[in-house]
């Protein structure tokens, strides 16, 4: 990970600025902004702040002992370096990396800065949100606190702030997160890492993988917080109280295994049950597959029925499309209508693809619409209500140092 600097370095006479120059002076006149505005805001530490006149700019800081804080614009090393992000750095460099996206506003990053100054030169740790790199509080920012109060190693809090430092195969780049992931935090249990989530649509969802990265399960927590085990992933934020959400969590990261609803099915990932089957070969290999990916991401009664042509359950209305044609807004509001006869929601697993419009009404009507992948016969979500829900199979996990090698 390294500073920018975009100078070219050399004494060649111009008769016109090279985009190098012009680069190199928008450099320094952004960070003489960003000076006066530290100014401004933060009067009590704007005698402290210094804008050195060099190549590499950045604000300081100084502390004591020769330290001092910094903000920067940064690159993470190779093949990492296309993104530039900004920092606040100092004085330890084996904490996580402090970094926000390079169109945060110049509000946010002077706060962030003097918020971490103010903090080194009174000896106390930061105040809340800006100890989770996060510009206002919210639900997961207060979750966040209170989980630190009972003594749980959070590492990560993401709302406002989509940026973060994660570690991955070839070193530590910048992950941004897409808004479809929610709100949500990273804590550390024994060996692992669990994860809870405030989602727009589904309310609070938690996860759990191995603290060296790979694939999440799922936890059922709904029935962790109620005792009545969930049929659907998600537990609606009114049910849910902060503080009794933060105390199952600081419980988990005690136990050295944590229950996931893997954990309900029969054997190592079996379906609940045997089915016969009626459907030629690969049609029962995509309703199985499908089944097993459904009841790993919390459909717990979700399975084949007997013929393994179709899926079936109790709190559903399943329909299983395998026409050439795409699915219209008319087939899925015929659909809505006909699970809301029945008074169960819908769920839909398609061979074929829909329309914009039919994935909005399924979002307006809490309606769960999946494809199936040819080519690894998995299904993989289509609105947005079901992109919540998915795992995450993606292998980063938190990075630990700015300058660790």
């Amino acid at each position: 990970m390294h500073v920018t600097d975009d100078t070219t370095g050399s004494g060649a006479s111009v008769g016109f600025p090279t985009s190098d120059m012009l680069a190199a002076a928008g450099n320094f006149f952004m960070h003489q902004g960003l000076g006066e505005r530290f100014r401004t805001r933060h009067p009590d530490l704007a005698d402290r702040l210094q804008t050195p006149n060099s190549p590499a700019q950045y604000l300081s800081v100084p502390l004591t002992r020769g330290q001092s804080v910094a903000l920067a614009q940064v690159r993470f090393d190779k093949p990492y370096d296309h993104t530039p992000v900004w920092a606040v750095v100092g004085p330890r460099i084996s904490e996580p990396p402090r970094i926000w996206w390079g169109t945060t506003k110049t509000d946010v990053l002077v706060d962030a800065l003097h918020a971490r100054a103010v903090a080194e030169l009174e000896g106390s740790g930061e105040q809340s949100p800006w100890r989770w790199d996060e510009p206002a509080p919210c639900e997961v920012v207060a979750l966040a606190d209170e989980l630190a109060a009972r003594g749980a190693d959070v590492v990560m809090a993401v709302a406002q702030n989509r940026c973060r430092a994660v570690k991955v195969d070839r070193g530590t780049r910048a992950e941004y997160f897409e808004r479809e992931r929610g709100d949500f935090l990273v804590v550390r249990g024994l060996g692992c890492l669990i994860t809870v989530s405030h989602k727009p649509l589904s309310g609070w969802i938690a996860d759990v993988r191995a603290d060296e990265g790979g694939g999440s399960r799922r936890l059922d927590l709904g029935g962790l917080l109620f005792g009545e085990p969930s049929v659907v992933p998600g537990v609606e934020a009114s049910r849910v109280d902060r503080g009794r959400l933060a105390g199952l969590v600081a419980i988990l990261t005690r136990l050295p295994r944590v229950p996931t609803v893997e954990d309900r099915l029969v054997g190592q990932g079996d379906l609940p049950a045997q089915r016969s089957r009626v459907a030629p070969p690969e049609r029962s290999v995509l309703v199985e597959n499908a089944a097993r990916e459904l009841a790993r991401m919390g459909f717990a009664d979700v399975a084949p029925d007997n013929t393994c042509t179709r899926l079936e359950s109790g709190t559903f209305r399943t329909e299983w499309w395998n026409r050439s044609k795409s699915m219209g807004l008319g087939d899925m509001q015929r659909l809505f209508g006909v699970a809301a006869v029945e008074g169960r929601r819908l769920l839909v697993v398609s061979e074929s693809s829909a329309t914009r419009h039919a994935l909005a009404f399924a979002d307006q009507a809490k309606a769960f619409v999946f494809a199936i992948d040819p080519g690894s016969h998995r299904p993989y979500a289509c609105n947005d209500l079901a992109r919540e829900v998915v795992l995450d199979r993606s292998s980063w996990a938190p990075a630990r140092g700015l300058l660790d090698r």
